[in-house]
């Protein structure tokens, strides 16, 4: 690709997760909210019925539900796009020259710059007003990026019966859970917590679950505000000095497996839970008894 006056809006290798998604939404919507858009054209058979009506609109808010984006239109209707595996959000100059072979899905052009989304499957136009009902945004549990969404009303879910005696690494990707969460964020939220993938919250004391619930909000909130980093800058420093790549020394133990633990020096391990890698230490992270 290339990449001169690019902007490519994903910082994780993996899916992108709530923080990835809310912030592509800012950079995005400092770019198109609210203004008298050049253009806004569809190249996804799915949305050409609304390419009139939503052509002759203008937007009015992006903003996040967990790992989805939600583009309103003055016109009463929204786009809803999961980015999923290949979906990418790009936000450059019209001058930059994109050759890539993605296919081109959305597009929103101002007289400077260029908005578009790539390879998404998962996008499509609803009523504004049934957002709430939509197939996805229904089933979601608090944004963990929202104000709403805090250490106390997480220890309250985990309290709850649906939640209490399922294995923290199978809950913490549920998004009827807690939604925007995802697979670099478990490892690091689980490892920082001390606690055990194959932990149950019925297992764990107070200040178990106390720690859990507050570093789920505050390494969700350091990844937004960082990009995608969930250790301290100088301790990411520390690493890059080290030799390590930028996927293992932004983090204290996603892709870290076989690098020693930051706590207490044993080497960082993996599992696979549910086809995905899990990346925990033996010694912090001890099942209770």
């Amino acid at each position: 690709i290339q990449t001169r006056g690019l902007v490519l809006v994903r910082i994780s290798e993996n899916m992108p997760e709530g923080p990835e998604i809310r912030r592509a939404a800012d950079r995005i919507s400092k770019r198109i909210v609210g203004l008298d858009l050049e253009s806004i054209r569809f190249h996804y058979p799915p949305l050409m019925e609304f390419q009139e009506v939503i052509g002759r609109s203008q937007v009015e808010s992006v903003t996040t539900r967990g790992k989805a984006m939600l583009i309103r239109f003055d016109c009463d209707l929204t786009m809803y796009s999961h980015n999923q595996l290949y979906g990418r959000w790009t936000v450059n100059r019209r001058s930059t020259n994109l050759a890539w072979g993605r296919a081109l899905r959305a597009e929103f052009l101002t007289e400077n710059f260029a908005v578009r989304l790539w390879s998404a499957t998962d996008v499509e136009i609803i009523p504004s007003q049934q957002e709430e009902s939509h197939p996805f945004v229904s089933k979601l549990g608090p944004d963990i990026l929202d104000e709403a969404c805090t250490p106390d009303l997480i220890m309250e879910m985990f309290d709850d019966k649906r939640n209490r005696n399922r294995q923290a690494a199978t809950l913490m990707l549920d998004q009827s859970f807690i939604a925007g969460l995802g697979n670099y964020l478990r490892s690091e939220i689980l490892h920082q917590s001390g606690i055990h993938p194959s932990a149950k919250p019925r297992q764990l004391t107070n200040d178990q679950l106390q720690a859990w619930s507050e570093r789920t909000k505050a390494l969700s909130m350091m990844s937004y505000m960082t990009g995608g980093f969930t250790v301290p800058q100088e301790v990411a420093e520390e690493g890059k000095i080290r030799g390590e790549r930028r996927r293992s020394y932004r983090h204290a133990a996603f892709c870290r497996n076989g690098l020693p633990c930051h706590t207490c020096g044993t080497e960082i391990a993996r599992r696979r839970v549910g086809g995905r890698r899990l990346d925990f230490c033996p010694s912090c992270q001890k099942m209770p008894t």
